[in-house]
């Protein structure tokens, strides 16, 4: 009985995820020029839980679901950049969060590596390192989003 419970969870979060992942991709088309940036972390994360839950041996509808779901997830795990702005599902604020609302800094994380930070006014929106050394993710920033409180060191 429990295990039912948790499937039909589980598959209302699939149907969710589905609906997240539409308004992402609707969005996303909408973006002319657009760069998508990560965090290579919570990417991981998600890999290893789907391949965590396939290790033992026993493939029920339980872990085929949490793989679908899993998977379903994944663009969720990026962001994208465009001259108006980050782009969000198309049923939050039309899609986008307005560029002048965003600011960035690039700075060392706690592993020495080098980091993009983007905040939502002074509050911290997100940390990510995949794709923020590529020249149009960097032009984009220094084009378009304002600075917080810093000199950007990659277009010097």
């Amino acid at each position: 009985m429990l295990s039912t419970i948790f499937f039909v969870i589980i598959c209302i979060l699939c149907v969710i995820a589905v609906v997240v992942d539409i308004g992402l991709f609707i969005s996303w088309s909408k973006a002319k020029e657009k760069v998508f940036v990560a965090n290579w972390i919570s990417f991981l994360t998600t890999i290893f839980l789907c391949a965590v839950n396939l290790l033992p041996g026993e493939i029920d509808r339980m872990s085929i679901a949490l793989v679908i779901m899993m998977i379903l997830v994944i663009p969720c795990e990026f962001t994208c950049l465009s001259p108006e702005g980050i782009r969000n599902m198309i049923f939050r604020n039309g899609g986008i969060d307005p560029v002048e609302n965003i600011s960035y800094e690039y700075k060392k994380g706690s592993l020495g590596m080098e980091q993009l930070y983007i905040y939502k006014g002074q509050s911290s929106r997100g940390t990510y390192n995949i794709g923020i050394k590529k020249p149009k993710t960097v032009k984009m920033l220094a084009d378009w989003y304002g600075k917080h409180g810093y000199e950007n060191p990659l277009t010097k």
